[in-house]
């Protein structure tokens, strides 16, 4: 693609702003299943997505294949695509800026195809050999990829960067007389030479087998654990609470506590697309605003919003870096990335001491369906395993664990020190909260 062609045609038509973004693709996955390759596939795939500003007005076009042949008809329908559009906002690409960028210090050593083969196949081994219970192991996979992306435009803006990534699942079915239960573990894996197998695969059978003999409790108001995988499932479906767009269209529950205290002192969040700490990080956002650091709650209180240039714009103020693309082909919207709360001091184990008797929430199911954001109220089907007297006592499933968010997290006994990134671009450690309503027997 002649991408000067491409801009100096589209101004050449009257278009007054034009931006070409792509991205590239490189992947490899390989399954096994019982003792033997069971896929193994290839793939690279570049896709391209136009914007112009036509008349103030901003129209997107995503291209699967292009030519430089088609450059005119495609601009074209770029033009009458803007104008077919209604609204009265004014909008506008965004001019380069100084990016600082930062790289992150570690070095992938990407496995090769037989070395890839060998480490399933001793995996699934390890699971099956782990404990008679275990019964199958009923995914067990491998995949690596690569990724780059690009941004040009016609106001001067000439930015890209890329990042690579590779790591292992496994699925593990257990069974105890006539109950059957299974859990998975998605792990990042920077090198098979020094990654430690057998803890992977203690991890993943020991998830499963304490799921067995799980019984319903007593309904009942306790306090509760939200383990780290948990909470950070629920953490992230309420992330929309602190974007900028939302809260322009009133639909933010914290659309009128800008600078109030809105959870526990205990809560300070973040967003951080440059922690390297995570597994990918942008220097920049899909508009080609820099990124940077950005303390969303400070010790409970709400001090920003994340905006990309569009909700700025709206709001009267300047993009937070936070305008991303869910893929090529979608719109850019505004999105958190890297974004964590602050892990406090305490063990889970100390979580447990401090609530004594109580209910940890391991797994939540139904977060589409379950919760209400606008009220912040949530009833969701869960399990995980009743504390008594500080320690584990029985494994809990077919119940529900309800509360409002928003007055949960006022109410925190403890945040723990477990934050995990692995591969989540919204995490949260594990938080013991005084109580939710149990619904069980």
């Amino acid at each position: 693609m002649n991408k000067q062609l491409w801009i100096e045609k589209a101004l050449g038509l009257g278009i007054q702003e034009f931006e070409i973004y792509q991205s590239t693709t490189v992947e490899k996955e390989m399954t096994w299943f019982q003792g033997q390759m069971d896929t193994l596939v290839s793939s690279k795939v570049t896709g391209t997505s136009i914007r112009g500003i036509v008349d103030g007005k901003i129209a997107n076009m995503a291209l699967e294949e292009i030519d430089d042949s088609m450059c005119e008809t495609v601009l074209k329908s770029l033009i009458e695509q803007a104008h077919i559009i209604s609204n009265e906002e004014t909008d506008s690409l965004r001019k380069p800026e100084a990016i600082e960028y930062v790289k992150k210090d570690v070095t992938w050593n990407m496995a090769s195809t037989e070395y890839v083969k060998d480490i399933l196949k001793s995996l699934e081994a390890k699971i099956l050999a782990y404990d008679p219970r275990v019964i199958q192991v009923g995914y067990l996979g491998y995949s690596q990829g690569s990724g780059s992306r690009s941004i040009v435009n016609s106001l001067g803006m000439d930015v890209q960067d890329a990042d690579e990534m590779q790591y292992i699942v496994a699925s593990v079915v257990v069974k105890e007389e006539e109950e059957v239960k299974d859990a998975s573990l998605v792990e990042v894996v920077y090198d098979f030479e020094k990654y430690d197998l057998d803890s992977f695969v203690c991890r993943v059978c020991d998830k499963a087998l304490n799921k067995l003999k799980a019984t319903p409790i007593p309904s009942c108001t306790c306090p509760v654990i939200f383990e780290k995988d948990a909470m950070t499932s629920l953490f992230a479906a309420f992330t929309g609470l602190f974007n900028g767009e939302l809260m322009y269209k009133g639909i933010s529950p914290l659309k009128d506590k800008f600078n109030e205290q809105i959870f526990s002192e205990q809560i300070t969040i973040i967003d951080d697309p440059k922690n390297t700490d995570c597994l990918s990080i942008a220097n920049f956002d899909d508009e080609g605003c820099p990124t940077s650091s950005k303390t969303l709650v400070d010790h409970g209180k709400y001090v920003m919003m994340l905006h990309d240039t569009r909700s700025a714009n709206r709001m009267h103020t300047k993009s937070t870096g936070n305008g991303f693309k869910s893929g090529y082909a979608s719109s850019v919207s505004v999105q958190p990335m890297n974004c964590y709360i602050v892990p406090g001091n305490d063990s889970f184990e100390d979580l447990c001491t401090k609530i004594k008797d109580g209910f940890v929430v391991q797994n939540l199911a139904g977060l589409h369906a379950g919760l209400d954001f606008v009220s912040t109220n949530f009833s969701l089907q869960c399990s995980g395993f009743w504390v008594k007297d500080g320690k584990r006592d029985k494994n809990v499933t077919l119940v529900t664990v309800a509360n409002n968010f928003l007055n949960m997290m006022k109410h925190v006994i403890s945040v723990g020190n477990d934050l995990d990134w692995s591969y989540h671009q919204v995490v949260s450690p594990s938080i013991a909260f005084v109580e939710c309503t149990i619904s069980g027997e």
